[in-house]
């Protein structure tokens, strides 16, 4: 099952942004698990996320999302479902959105990428049971940020400083929503097993 493409995208997600080995133990990383509905809730309130804004990623779309992701990572939408480069260059890292989010105003004009679009985006998200998403609601910008369980403390803390950032914007209405890239309990176990073995000895 698309060995090659598992091997690089997991040596990707391995340059954690931010994190360096020795940081491991520091910040609480695990080995990657499967997780439920319910150890991905009880983690993120552990944190204080939110939990009526998480969604999955299913089996058959997962090398795919993750292709490119760091972890933590965000991605802006304006309100047409294009995408707006936060980043000053191509290999710069996430930390312009601490600056980026409390600075988004409806009467800025970015620069976006036609070809990202917030709607293929979606269609790769399923809820806690596999299903597709119901419509989400109409805002000014949508905020995407890619988390996980297994990777610890300031993956989290990521997490929750960005969605605060979202909610405390009062220029404009930005809709979060983080996607867990855990692997899940209701995956097809056949597509999980190589994921999974892939996953583990990849940490």
């Amino acid at each position: 099952m698309r060995t090659k493409a598992l091997i690089v995208i997991l040596s990707m997600l391995f340059l954690l942004s931010s994190c360096k080995p020795i940081m491991y133990k520091l910040y609480g990383i695990k080995k990657p698990d499967v997780e439920t509905e319910q150890s991905i809730k009880d983690k993120a309130l552990k944190f204080g996320l939110d939990t009526s804004n998480i969604v999955t990623v299913n089996e058959y779309d997962f090398l795919q999302v993750m292709k490119g992701q760091g972890i933590p990572d965000g991605e802006i939408f304006d309100k047409n479902g294009h995408y707006i480069n936060y980043r000053q260059t191509d290999s710069a890292c996430n930390a312009g959105l601490f600056e980026f989010i409390p600075n988004l105003k409806t009467d800025t004009t970015f620069i976006t990428n036609d070809s990202i679009l917030l709607i293929n985006k979606m269609n790769k998200f399923k809820d806690f049971n596999g299903k597709p998403l119901q419509e989400i609601d109409e805002a000014e910008f949508y905020l995407l940020i890619y988390w996980t369980v297994w990777t610890g403390k300031l993956n989290k803390d990521h997490v929750k400083i960005w969605e605060d950032l979202a909610l405390e914007n009062q220029n404009c209405k930005i809709q979060v929503i983080k996607i867990n890239l855990d692997m899940q309990d209701y995956w097809d176990k056949e597509e999980l097993k190589p994921i999974y073995e892939a996953m583990r000895k990849g940490k």
